[in-house]
């Protein structure tokens, strides 16, 4: 099926007049198509806006893509996953082509718009902030080792601009590192990680996500010198050990998603650098 997408795509842009390479390469996109004559524009210089939220006139168009003057490749997409669609288009903008996203259907069409509809990449934006779809790292913290939760709950990310309350996993004694700071914990917006709608997490925002404290986690995990899993507490009090990952999972505790942030990703605006192609 994956191939008869690919022959669709290549076949439309070659009636728009452009000429279609292919690879085999895993690395590249299986087709790229390139018009006679590149034309750059003044917009491919623009920066990403990761909160725009201008409703786009319908979905980008197949032919405006395709006469925009840029290279193209051809991507096909039967299972629309966030990461998937992401990462492609991520992977294409960086080596200046636009992503013609090849779909088999109506409904598949519509998740992968749905995802790149403004605010790019985010699950939904809300009054009080952004949700973002779970990506396929987890969350590395400067101690080392990986932030953990109690497993059997629906982990979400979502910005938050309520005022803040002094919350947190404070350690008395020897534990004094655990402290939140308290003019830290009462001002700015955060980022609040949700287990079933409860917070369980929060961090000062997006841009905190590179290896945060194991303090704002109620757990965390890292592998020992023989393979096992070694679970401590917030305050790195151990906890228990396991073989795996999976019986980590079945022990209760399960690994913290990082979440996919847009910013993170594109440097480029990406408005007009894509289009979906329906197959059916």
């Amino acid at each position: 099926m994956t191939d008869a997408l690919l022959e669709t795509g290549v076949a439309r842009c070659r009636r728009e007049g452009l000429t279609v390479t292919r690879s085999d390469d895993r690395g590249e996109p299986p087709g790229v198509a390139r018009p006679a004559n590149a034309v750059p524009s003044p917009d491919d210089a623009r920066p990403f806006e990761p909160r725009r939220a201008t409703p786009a006139d319908g979905a980008p168009s197949v032919s405006a893509l395709l006469s925009s003057g840029r290279t193209v490749a051809i991507e096909s997409i039967r299972d629309p996953e966030p990461t998937l669609v992401l990462s492609r288009l991520w992977n294409d903008r960086n080596n200046g082509r636009a992503a013609l996203f090849v779909a088999p259907d109506r409904e598949t069409a519509d998740r992968i718009e749905a995802i790149l509809a403004p605010p790019v990449g985010v699950r939904a934006a809300e009054t009080e902030g952004r949700r973002f779809f779970a990506g396929p790292d987890r969350v590395a913290l400067a101690e080392g080792g990986y932030a953990a939760v109690p497993a059997g709950t629906t982990l979400e990310w979502q910005e938050s601009t309520t005022a803040r309350e002094p919350v947190g996993l404070i350690v008395d004694g020897e534990g004094g590192d655990a402290d939140v700071d308290a003019e830290t914990a009462v001002s700015g917006s955060w980022l609040e990680l949700r287990a079933d709608g409860e917070v369980v997490a929060r961090l000062d925002g997006v841009d905190t996500l590179d290896c945060p404290q194991r303090a704002q986690f109620p757990y965390a995990y890292r592998r020992d010198d023989d393979k096992r899993i070694r679970v401590v507490d917030f305050a790195g009090r151990p906890v228990q050990r396991y073989t795996g990952i999976g019986a980590m999972r079945d022990g209760g505790f399960q690994p913290v998603p990082a979440p996919l942030v847009p910013e993170h990703m594109f440097d480029g605006a990406v408005d007009g650098w894509w289009a979906v192609l329906v197959a059916e």
